[in-house]
Protein backbone atom coordinates (compact mmCIF):
# COMPACT_ATOMS: atom_id res chain seq x y z
CA UNK A 1 0.00 0.00 0.00
CA UNK A 2 2.69 2.43 1.07
CA UNK A 3 6.15 1.94 -0.32
CA UNK A 4 9.14 1.87 1.99
CA UNK A 5 11.80 4.35 0.96
CA UNK A 6 15.45 4.30 1.99
CA UNK A 7 15.43 8.08 2.07
CA UNK A 8 14.76 9.84 5.35
CA UNK A 9 11.10 10.47 6.06
CA UNK A 10 9.84 13.84 5.01
CA UNK A 11 7.72 15.22 7.78
CA UNK A 12 5.29 18.00 7.18
CA UNK A 13 2.80 19.62 9.51
CA UNK A 14 -0.84 18.84 8.92
CA UNK A 15 -2.69 21.60 7.03
CA UNK A 16 -4.37 23.04 10.12
CA UNK A 17 -6.24 25.65 8.10
CA UNK A 18 -8.09 22.92 6.17
CA UNK A 19 -8.59 20.85 9.31
CA UNK A 20 -10.03 23.79 11.25
CA UNK A 21 -12.39 24.61 8.38
CA UNK A 22 -13.58 21.01 8.16
CA UNK A 23 -14.09 20.78 11.92
CA UNK A 24 -16.01 24.06 12.01
CA UNK A 25 -18.37 22.96 9.23
CA UNK A 26 -18.97 19.59 10.91
CA UNK A 27 -19.66 21.23 14.28
CA UNK A 28 -22.14 23.60 12.67
CA UNK A 29 -23.86 20.67 10.95
CA UNK A 30 -24.05 18.64 14.17
CA UNK A 31 -25.48 21.62 16.03
CA UNK A 32 -28.08 22.18 13.33
CA UNK A 33 -29.06 18.51 13.52
CA UNK A 34 -30.14 19.17 17.12
CA UNK A 35 -32.55 21.97 16.26
CA UNK A 36 -33.70 21.31 12.69
CA UNK A 37 -36.79 19.18 12.17
CA UNK A 38 -36.23 17.80 8.70
CA UNK A 39 -39.06 15.90 6.97
CA UNK A 40 -39.02 12.10 6.87
CA UNK A 41 -40.05 9.80 4.04
CA UNK A 42 -41.32 6.24 4.38
CA UNK A 43 -40.23 3.72 1.74
CA UNK A 44 -42.38 0.60 1.41
CA UNK A 45 -41.46 -2.51 -0.58
CA UNK A 46 -41.96 -6.24 -0.71
CA UNK A 47 -39.13 -8.70 0.04
CA UNK A 48 -39.55 -12.45 -0.42
CA UNK A 49 -43.31 -12.07 -0.22
CA UNK A 50 -43.16 -10.06 3.01
CA UNK A 51 -44.12 -6.41 3.28
CA UNK A 52 -41.35 -4.20 4.65
CA UNK A 53 -40.68 -0.51 5.04
CA UNK A 54 -38.11 1.90 6.38
CA UNK A 55 -38.04 5.62 7.08
CA UNK A 56 -35.51 8.01 5.58
CA UNK A 57 -35.35 10.50 8.43
CA UNK A 58 -33.75 13.91 8.65
CA UNK A 59 -31.12 12.41 10.95
CA UNK A 60 -29.97 9.98 8.29
CA UNK A 61 -29.97 12.71 5.67
CA UNK A 62 -27.89 15.03 7.86
CA UNK A 63 -25.54 12.19 8.78
CA UNK A 64 -24.84 11.23 5.17
CA UNK A 65 -24.39 14.87 4.11
CA UNK A 66 -21.90 15.47 6.92
CA UNK A 67 -20.15 12.19 6.07
CA UNK A 68 -19.74 13.30 2.45
CA UNK A 69 -18.47 16.71 3.60
CA UNK A 70 -16.01 15.01 5.96
CA UNK A 71 -14.75 12.66 3.25
CA UNK A 72 -14.13 15.58 0.90
CA UNK A 73 -12.34 17.52 3.64
CA UNK A 74 -10.14 14.58 4.64
CA UNK A 75 -9.28 13.97 1.00
CA UNK A 76 -8.07 17.56 0.72
CA UNK A 77 -6.06 17.26 3.94
CA UNK A 78 -4.28 13.97 3.19
CA UNK A 79 -3.37 15.05 -0.32
CA UNK A 80 -1.34 17.86 1.24
CA UNK A 81 0.99 15.29 2.84
CA UNK A 82 4.51 15.51 1.29
CA UNK A 83 4.68 11.72 0.83
CA UNK A 84 1.14 11.09 -0.32
CA UNK A 85 2.50 10.37 -3.79
CA UNK A 86 3.73 7.01 -2.45
CA UNK A 87 0.16 5.86 -1.91
CA UNK A 88 -1.84 4.37 -4.74
CA UNK A 89 -4.85 6.57 -5.46
CA UNK A 90 -7.32 3.80 -4.65
CA UNK A 91 -5.98 3.57 -1.10
CA UNK A 92 -6.74 7.21 -0.31
CA UNK A 93 -10.42 6.27 -0.15
CA UNK A 94 -9.71 4.15 2.95
CA UNK A 95 -8.46 7.24 4.78
CA UNK A 96 -11.95 8.76 4.49
CA UNK A 97 -13.73 5.89 6.23
CA UNK A 98 -13.05 6.41 9.94
CA UNK A 99 -13.58 10.22 9.95
CA UNK A 100 -16.83 9.84 7.99
CA UNK A 101 -18.13 7.09 10.28
CA UNK A 102 -17.16 9.22 13.28
CA UNK A 103 -19.44 11.99 12.05
CA UNK A 104 -22.27 9.55 11.25
CA UNK A 105 -21.97 8.05 14.74
CA UNK A 106 -22.07 11.48 16.37
CA UNK A 107 -25.18 12.39 14.38
CA UNK A 108 -26.92 9.18 15.42
CA UNK A 109 -26.07 9.69 19.10
CA UNK A 110 -27.22 13.31 19.02
CA UNK A 111 -30.56 12.22 17.55
CA UNK A 112 -31.22 10.33 20.80
CA UNK A 113 -30.79 13.47 22.94
CA UNK A 114 -33.70 15.60 24.10
CA UNK A 115 -32.35 19.09 23.41
CA UNK A 116 -34.80 20.83 25.70
CA UNK A 117 -33.95 18.55 28.62
CA UNK A 118 -30.22 18.07 28.09
CA UNK A 119 -29.26 20.97 25.86
CA UNK A 120 -25.94 21.69 27.60
CA UNK A 121 -24.92 18.02 27.53
CA UNK A 122 -25.81 17.78 23.85
CA UNK A 123 -23.53 20.73 23.08
CA UNK A 124 -20.81 19.05 25.13
CA UNK A 125 -21.24 15.94 22.99
CA UNK A 126 -20.93 18.10 19.86
CA UNK A 127 -17.67 19.58 21.17
CA UNK A 128 -16.38 16.11 22.11
CA UNK A 129 -17.22 14.82 18.63
CA UNK A 130 -15.26 17.70 17.13
CA UNK A 131 -12.21 16.97 19.29
CA UNK A 132 -12.44 13.27 18.47
CA UNK A 133 -12.68 14.04 14.75
CA UNK A 134 -9.57 16.23 14.91
CA UNK A 135 -7.63 13.45 16.65
CA UNK A 136 -8.77 10.87 14.08
CA UNK A 137 -7.85 13.04 11.08
CA UNK A 138 -4.42 13.83 12.55
CA UNK A 139 -3.91 10.11 13.17
CA UNK A 140 -4.84 9.25 9.59
CA UNK A 141 -2.51 11.97 8.31
CA UNK A 142 0.41 10.68 10.37
CA UNK A 143 -0.02 7.05 9.32
CA UNK A 144 0.46 7.94 5.67
CA UNK A 145 4.23 7.76 6.18
CA UNK A 146 5.56 4.47 7.60
CA UNK A 147 8.89 6.15 8.37
CA UNK A 148 7.32 8.83 10.53
CA UNK A 149 8.62 8.36 14.12
CA UNK A 150 5.07 8.95 15.37
CA UNK A 151 3.64 6.21 13.16
CA UNK A 152 3.32 3.49 15.82
CA UNK A 153 1.54 5.76 18.30
CA UNK A 154 -0.73 7.17 15.60
CA UNK A 155 -1.57 3.68 14.27
CA UNK A 156 -2.47 2.52 17.78
CA UNK A 157 -4.66 5.57 18.29
CA UNK A 158 -6.44 5.07 14.96
CA UNK A 159 -7.09 1.41 15.80
CA UNK A 160 -8.53 2.32 19.20
CA UNK A 161 -10.71 4.99 17.59
CA UNK A 162 -11.98 2.44 15.05
CA UNK A 163 -13.03 0.02 17.81
CA UNK A 164 -14.67 2.83 19.80
CA UNK A 165 -16.65 4.00 16.78
CA UNK A 166 -17.56 0.37 16.09
CA UNK A 167 -18.92 -0.05 19.62
CA UNK A 168 -21.04 3.09 19.33
CA UNK A 169 -22.37 2.11 15.90
CA UNK A 170 -23.12 -1.50 16.85
CA UNK A 171 -24.81 -0.50 20.11
CA UNK A 172 -26.94 2.18 18.45
CA UNK A 173 -28.06 -0.03 15.59
CA UNK A 174 -28.84 -2.92 17.94
CA UNK A 175 -30.69 -0.59 20.32
CA UNK A 176 -33.04 0.43 17.51
CA UNK A 177 -34.36 -3.15 17.43
CA UNK A 178 -34.84 -3.08 13.68
CA UNK A 179 -35.73 -6.12 11.65
CA UNK A 180 -32.76 -8.27 10.73
CA UNK A 181 -33.45 -7.37 7.11
CA UNK A 182 -32.15 -3.87 7.94
CA UNK A 183 -29.92 -4.28 10.99
CA UNK A 184 -27.80 -7.09 9.51
CA UNK A 185 -26.73 -5.12 6.40
CA UNK A 186 -26.19 -1.97 8.48
CA UNK A 187 -23.87 -3.75 10.92
CA UNK A 188 -22.19 -5.66 8.07
CA UNK A 189 -21.42 -2.50 6.08
CA UNK A 190 -20.13 -0.66 9.17
CA UNK A 191 -17.98 -3.64 10.21
CA UNK A 192 -16.59 -4.10 6.69
CA UNK A 193 -15.60 -0.45 6.38
CA UNK A 194 -13.97 -0.37 9.81
CA UNK A 195 -12.15 -3.61 9.03
CA UNK A 196 -10.84 -2.00 5.85
CA UNK A 197 -9.30 0.78 7.95
CA UNK A 198 -7.78 -1.71 10.41
CA UNK A 199 -6.34 -3.89 7.64
CA UNK A 200 -4.74 -0.83 6.05
CA UNK A 201 -2.12 -1.02 8.80
CA UNK A 202 -1.07 -4.49 7.64
CA UNK A 203 0.17 -3.08 4.33
CA UNK A 204 -1.37 -6.03 2.50
CA UNK A 205 -2.21 -6.10 -1.20
CA UNK A 206 -5.24 -4.09 -2.22
CA UNK A 207 -7.47 -6.99 -3.28
CA UNK A 208 -6.66 -9.02 -0.16
CA UNK A 209 -7.53 -6.07 2.09
CA UNK A 210 -10.94 -5.65 0.47
CA UNK A 211 -11.62 -9.39 0.33
CA UNK A 212 -10.99 -9.99 4.04
CA UNK A 213 -12.86 -6.82 5.02
CA UNK A 214 -15.87 -8.04 3.01
CA UNK A 215 -15.68 -11.43 4.72
CA UNK A 216 -15.64 -9.77 8.15
CA UNK A 217 -18.66 -7.67 7.20
CA UNK A 218 -20.55 -10.74 5.96
CA UNK A 219 -19.80 -12.72 9.13
CA UNK A 220 -20.85 -9.81 11.34
CA UNK A 221 -24.13 -9.60 9.42
CA UNK A 222 -24.80 -13.26 10.18
CA UNK A 223 -23.98 -12.75 13.86
CA UNK A 224 -26.34 -9.81 14.33
CA UNK A 225 -29.06 -11.80 12.54
CA UNK A 226 -28.76 -14.46 15.26
CA UNK A 227 -28.18 -11.94 18.05
CA UNK A 228 -31.51 -10.25 17.34
CA UNK A 229 -33.20 -13.23 19.00
CA UNK A 230 -31.35 -12.41 22.25
CA UNK A 231 -33.32 -9.91 24.34
CA UNK A 232 -30.59 -7.69 25.80
CA UNK A 233 -29.91 -3.97 25.98
CA UNK A 234 -28.33 -2.08 23.13
CA UNK A 235 -25.05 -1.65 25.03
CA UNK A 236 -24.71 -5.37 25.77
CA UNK A 237 -25.64 -6.27 22.20
CA UNK A 238 -23.18 -3.73 20.81
CA UNK A 239 -20.42 -4.93 23.13
CA UNK A 240 -21.06 -8.53 22.08
CA UNK A 241 -20.75 -7.56 18.43
CA UNK A 242 -17.56 -5.65 19.22
CA UNK A 243 -16.03 -8.74 20.85
CA UNK A 244 -16.60 -10.80 17.70
CA UNK A 245 -15.42 -7.92 15.51
CA UNK A 246 -12.23 -7.58 17.55
CA UNK A 247 -11.56 -11.31 17.27
CA UNK A 248 -12.16 -11.54 13.52
CA UNK A 249 -10.13 -8.44 12.66
CA UNK A 250 -7.35 -9.35 15.09
CA UNK A 251 -6.93 -12.88 13.75
CA UNK A 252 -7.06 -11.60 10.17
CA UNK A 253 -4.42 -8.96 10.88
CA UNK A 254 -2.13 -11.59 12.39
CA UNK A 255 -2.63 -13.69 9.26
CA UNK A 256 -1.84 -10.75 6.98
CA UNK A 257 1.30 -10.08 9.01
CA UNK A 258 2.18 -13.79 8.66
CA UNK A 259 2.27 -14.14 12.45
CA UNK A 260 -0.79 -16.32 12.96
CA UNK A 261 -0.09 -19.55 14.81
CA UNK A 262 -1.87 -21.87 17.20
CA UNK A 263 -0.86 -19.92 20.32
CA UNK A 264 -2.22 -16.62 18.97
CA UNK A 265 -5.43 -18.31 17.83
CA UNK A 266 -5.92 -19.80 21.31
CA UNK A 267 -5.27 -16.38 22.89
CA UNK A 268 -8.00 -14.75 20.79
CA UNK A 269 -10.35 -17.64 21.54
CA UNK A 270 -9.82 -17.25 25.28
CA UNK A 271 -10.36 -13.48 25.05
CA UNK A 272 -13.65 -13.96 23.20
CA UNK A 273 -14.92 -16.63 25.58
CA UNK A 274 -13.93 -14.59 28.63
CA UNK A 275 -15.53 -11.40 27.29
CA UNK A 276 -18.75 -13.21 26.35
CA UNK A 277 -18.91 -14.85 29.78
CA UNK A 278 -18.48 -11.45 31.44
CA UNK A 279 -21.17 -9.86 29.26
CA UNK A 280 -23.55 -12.75 29.97
CA UNK A 281 -22.93 -12.36 33.70
CA UNK A 282 -23.35 -8.55 33.68
CA UNK A 283 -26.42 -8.46 31.47
CA UNK A 284 -29.58 -7.06 33.11
CA UNK A 285 -31.99 -9.68 34.40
Amino acid sequence: MLEQSPAPATRGPAPLDRLSLLTSLVLVGLTLSLVLDLPAHRVEFSFLGSEASFIISGTWLMGFLLAALTAAGVNSIVRAHPRVHLIETRYIFILWILPALTVVTATMLLSLADVRAVGAYALLLVASAGAFLVAVVLGEYTTIDLNDPRYSVARLGVNMAAYLVGLALFATIYNWKMRSLFSAPAVGIAAGLLALELFRGSEAEFWRTWLYAAVVGLVMSEIVWALNYWNVTGLVGGATLLVFFYAFTGITQQYLWQRLNRIIFIEFTMIVLGALALLFWLRPA
